[in-house]
C-alpha cells in the first residue's frame, strides 16, 4: 500500500485490525452490515435522502480498496468521498487505511485495451 502524508484538509485514519482482508470486505460492502455498523444505507435512485447518512459504492477492488460517494446530512460541508484500503498482514491481520476528504480521490483506471505495454505485447 503507497502512502502518502495527510492533506490539511483530509483526515487519516490507519490501524491493524484483527480480521482478514476478506472478513473486512464483507463488513465494508454488505447493506445490512453498513447499516448496523455505521448507520447509514445506500443513496436511493433519485440521489441522496436528505433524511439520513447514505453512501454509494464508486470503486471496488475486492479486499483491497473501496471508495463510497457520502452524505452526511448532518455535516453537508464534509467531503463526499471515504476511501478505504486494506492491505493483507501476516497472522491474517489486515492494516485499515480510510482517507475522508478531498485528496481521497478515485484513482484512474486505464481501459484493458490501450494498447500499450504490457497488454501490447500479449496481442
Amino acid at each position: 500500500m503507497t502512502q502518502s502524508p495527510p492533506a490539511p484538509d483530509e483526515i487519516v485514519v490507519e490501524c491493524e485490525m484483527e480480521a482478514s482482508p476478506e472478513k473486512l470486505w464483507r463488513a465494508l460492502t454488505e447493506e445490512a452490515f453498513l447499516a448496523d455498523w455505521l448507520g447509514a444505507r445506500p443513496a436511493g435512485e433519485g440521489g441522496d435522502d436528505p433524511q439520513g447518512l447514505t453512501y454509494r459504492i464508486v470503486e471496488a477492488e475486492p479486499y483491497s480498496r473501496l471508495s463510497y460517494a457520502w452524505h452526511d446530512p448532518d455535516s453537508p460541508d464534509a467531503p463526499p468521498l471515504v476511501t478505504i484500503e486494506l492491505e493483507r498482514l501476516a497472522g491474517g491481520h489486515t492494516r485499515f487505511r480510510l482517507t475522508h476528504g478531498p485528496s481521497a480521490r478515485m484513482r484512474a483506471v486505464a481501459p484493458a485495451n490501450t494498447n500499450t505495454r504490457p497488454l501490447m505485447l500479449a496481442a
